[in-house]
């Protein structure tokens, strides 16, 4: 597979995440809208054994879920207080990472964390917005209020990194295009979630991304493929995910599932990583995306 990284600037609040699933969903419906059922159903037909696109999570630019690794254990009680802080790290700049490539291990962050003295927690502005309930059966406005939440990025930009095959850059290109102007995620269609963006197709940091290793760190919302891949340290989240397009008002509910954040750590062996699985939307021919794009490392 080739690889390539979209760099997204938001122009329009957001209300969902940037996650490697809800991307391709989009994607996914892109290809249908402006090409056509059978397109998709072609890019689909081996899409099990030979996906034709990989997402990676969205990444604050300059930023990486920080590795999960072997805890670190050689400290003194006066560094309590920054093992804690450690605990609690979420990302860290992937210059960091891509440093220690061969040899990432929790001592790193914790020293990164004395000298810079940071948390680096996600900032982003965000608001709670009241809205109206309406009656389905009788269209009016009488069933009180309910609440959503709105992430503002002033300035911000966000890195997708991304894998494909068989289909074309510029198809790719296009279909981000559609997407940028639809908008992304839930509200959509009240001008939420859209953006900017601009795809770098041969990155600087490509060859991580390639340079084979037994050990991997995960950058997608990943359903495990116990063929090739064995947990060696990471953290799960039950998602319940939605259909989007024709299904997004009729039919969205899909079912829970359980999947590994960003930053969760694999030991593999040759193959794709990560699996699709037609079980969690109860119709034929239907695909939840848990493949994974990563890095390979080697360390503790």
């Amino acid at each position: 597979m080739e690889y390539a990284k979209i760099t997204v600037k938001p122009t329009t609040p957001f209300i969902s995440v940037l996650q490697s699933d809800t991307i391709f969903g989009h994607f996914a419906w892109g290809v249908r809208f402006l090409y056509g059922k059978e397109k998709l159903e072609e890019l689909l037909e081996s899409f099990e054994k030979k996906p034709f696109i990989i997402f990676s999570d969205g990444f604050k630019k300059g930023y990486l879920p920080k590795p999960l690794l072997k805890p670190f254990t050689g400290f003194s009680c006066d560094k309590a207080d920054y093992i804690k802080k450690l605990k609690k790290l979420s990302f860290v700049p992937k210059e960091l990472i891509f440093k220690n490539i061969d040899s990432l291990k929790d001592e790193i962050f914790l020293k990164y964390i004395i000298e810079k003295k940071e948390s680096c927690k996600k900032k982003r502005s965000k608001t709670v917005t009241q809205k109206n309930s309406i009656n389905r059966l009788t269209n009016r406005v009488d069933e009180g209020l309910y609440s959503i939440k709105e992430r503002f990025f002033k300035d911000d930009e966000f890195e997708i990194y991304f894998a494909y095959q068989n289909i074309s850059q510029d198809d790719i290109k296009e279909v981000f295009s559609f997407i940028s102007k639809r908008g992304f995620g839930k509200d959509k269609s009240t001008g939420k979630g859209r953006f900017e963006f601009k795809i770098d197709w041969e990155f600087e940091e490509k060859r991580y991304f390639t340079t084979k290793s037994t050990k991997y760190f995960n950058l997608s919302t990943m359903l495990l493929n116990k063929e090739n891949m064995h947990l060696y340290y990471g953290k799960t989240t039950t998602k319940f995910a939605k259909a989007g397009g024709f299904y997004a008002s009729s039919e969205p509910f899909k079912n829970p599932f359980i999947c590994y954040i960003p930053g969760s750590t694999f030991l593999v062996s040759d193959g794709v990583l990560g699996r699709a699985e037609r079980k969690i939307y109860n119709k034929s021919n239907h695909y939840q995306n848990g493949f994974s794009i990563g890095i390979y490392f080697d360390g503790e």
